[in-house]
């Protein structure tokens, strides 16, 4: 059984907040779930110094950066004391299960990025097998066997460092067309654009033409907007998942 704690202090941004609210409401109704608000303010200092061990331990089980570091706000400010973007506590049978904003291999989810995702989602069960799935197995799978992507296909490097960003791997296809690759656990709202904007930095800067170059998204999951979106701008996508057979 699964519940939601959402903290926030009166420093909480009250649009974000709202917003957050809004998403739970919708989860709570598509997947039966409970969740509370509560305001940090309440608690006594106990209670207080619970939420913050809760959160620790879920960081030291999972790998999973909740400090604040100057790159955005999470749950644990620099002074150790309860952020106040709002902190969203998952529960599974009343233990804390995971915490949200946090930052694992280098990415950030923040509240309203997993509740999106969990209203899009089968079951929380399906977004948590997805999310167990890292960025970095994904890297490892496609650059180790290019042809889950496409037959033919030939990795040739990861991490390719362009004007105003980086790309996650490159590989060349059987015409001898590049392949750029955005590599993402479930697609978000901003990959689209980010994506569209490899193909001319990289072509000025390795003097392929623009003509050779075609764009992709590589994700344990998608939106259908967001699908629709990326075959309205000519990008490829490609839906890895593992199925558990047994």
């Amino acid at each position: 059984m699964f519940k939601y704690h959402l903290y926030k202090t009166a420093q909480s941004p009250p649009e974000e907040i709202e917003h957050i609210r809004e998403l739970l409401e919708e989860a709570s109704k598509k997947h039966a779930i409970d969740y509370d608000i509560i305001d940090i303010a309440t608690l006594a200092g106990e209670q207080k110094e619970q939420l913050l061990e809760s959160i620790r331990i879920i960081s030291r089980k999972s790998g999973k950066s909740v400090v604040s570091k100057g790159k955005g706000a999470l749950p644990i400010s620099r002074s150790g004391q309860p952020g106040n973007m709002g902190i969203l506590v998952q529960l599974e049978d009343g233990k804390p299960k995971d915490v949200f904003p946090h930052v694992k291999n280098g990415k950030r989810i923040d509240c309203i990025m997993y509740l999106k995702g969990l209203v899009q989602a089968g079951s929380i069960q399906e977004l948590m097998e997805n999310e167990s799935i890292s960025e970095q197995d994904i890297s490892r799978m496609i650059t180790s066997l290019p042809e889950l992507i496409e037959d033919g296909l030939a990795f040739m490097e990861t991490e390719v460092e362009i004007e105003g960003g980086r790309i996650d791997a490159v590989f060349r296809d059987k015409n001898g067309n590049v392949l750029l690759v955005e590599i993402e656990q479930r697609s978000k709202d901003n990959a689209t654009g980010q994506v569209q904007r490899f193909k001319i930095p990289y072509s000025e800067k390795f003097e392929v033409p623009p003509g050779n170059i075609r764009l992709g998204i590589v994700c344990t999951d998608i939106g259908e907007s967001r699908l629709k979106a990326c075959k309205s701008a000519g990008i490829e996508v490609y839906k890895l998942n593992l199925v558990k057979l047994a």
